[in-house]
């Protein structure tokens, strides 16, 4: 399924819960792009410079240095393990403010990573190169998932964080080929089960912001099994049960399950239906939440992306009014805009 590269940079902002800062980089000057190391290439080095120009973070750092005066706190054992004192110098600790902190090291190691891919964007790389020049100073770091989880930003820092998540990604794509010690990137476009909850974070995220007549995932996203009668030691041993978006309303109750094929009905002899998995489960979600959680009747839908393949399905089952719906992830934003909003809409 091949997604634009200007609707993929909106459904990552979605997802990362960062739609205010889609101007990072303005819709036109994606235009040329076909590839998604090209597309957060582009992020990277356009939100660098955005950072330079409001002023990139300082903080504290620790120093240990020989120094010939006293600064911060001296240590004595340092100075008299190594004889300073004869030489004139002591061994002294204290911190000083520097660019050099962990999230810009992040960065400028994320745009050396990308200067490494061969295949990169002419134009792209030159705004990469530029972007890693002007933070020098500023020390590289190896990446890990581990140096990621050590970044500690406050929620003031929105550009940052939304940096972060795009460094985290590109770290996550990067591969390093042993035989040729060549730098690939691979297209997440391709793993079904990243873009499968890529998807499902965009549809969590799009009905939170743009709609107001739902709760989106009251109290979480939990369902509580239909369990009456059976034993606390066997109910403990039930699987947890969670809905992908679920829509409370004084009116309504919608359970929305997010799927992502390549095609979202099945063939069976020549014919196409539904894939019976996918009724089964929305079924048992209805089915226990309906029975656990008083309300309004509760209504299904089963949401699929499709690239100019629609999908406009309604059946009736056990009572309960099911849709399956395909947006289409091709269009121009303003549609799938208007699509997924539609899909609230009263049948």
């Amino acid at each position: 399924m091949k997604i634009p590269i200007a609707n993929l940079y909106y459904l990552l902002c979605y997802a990362w819960r960062h739609i205010k800062e889609t101007d990072v980089v303005r819709l036109d000057e994606l235009a040329g792009l076909s590839e998604t190391h090209h597309l957060l290439g582009k992020v990277l080095a356009m939100g660098t410079f955005r950072l330079l120009r409001r002023g990139i973070d300082r903080g504290y750092r620790e120093i240990r240095e020989d120094l010939a005066g006293i600064r911060g706190k001296l240590s004595v054992s340092e100075t008299a393990k190594r004889a300073l004192r004869s030489r004139g110098r002591a061994a002294c600790e204290f911190e000083e403010l520097s660019h050099d902190v962990l999230h810009n090291r992040i960065l400028r190691s994320t745009l050396a990573n990308l200067l490494k891919l061969p295949d990169m964007d002419k134009e792209v790389r030159t705004e990469i190169r530029t972007a890693y020049r002007k933070l020098e100073g500023i020390s590289l770091v190896r990446l890990s998932r581990r140096v990621f989880s050590q970044v500690q930003l406050d929620r003031n820092r929105h550009v940052y964080r939304f940096l972060m998540s795009v460094c985290r990604l590109i770290h996550d794509c990067l591969v390093v080929e042993e035989k040729t010690g060549q730098v690939r990137f691979l297209d997440f476009r391709k793993d079904e089960k990243r873009m499968w909850r890529l998807f499902e974070d965009f549809v969590v995220a799009f009905f939170s912001r743009e709609q107001n007549d739902f709760k989106v995932n009251p109290g979480g996203r939990g369902i509580r099994w239909n369990d009456e009668g059976t034993r606390e030691p066997y109910r403990l041993m039930l699987p947890r049960m969670e809905g992908d978006v679920l829509l409370d309303s004084p009116s309504r109750r919608i359970i929305l399950d997010c799927k992502y094929y390549s095609s979202a009905l099945s063939d069976y002899h020549g014919t196409q239906k539904l894939r019976s998995d996918n009724l089964y489960q929305l079924l048992a979600y209805l089915r226990n939440r309906e029975a656990t959680v008083p309300g309004p009747r509760h209504e299904g839908i089963l949401l699929y992306p499709v690239v100019n393949k629609p999908l406009n399905v309604d059946v009736r089952l056990e009572g309960f009014s099911i849709r399956a719906r395909g947006i289409d992830l091709a269009q121009n934003w303003q549609n799938i805009r208007e699509d997924m909003l539609a899909f609230l809409a009263p049948q």
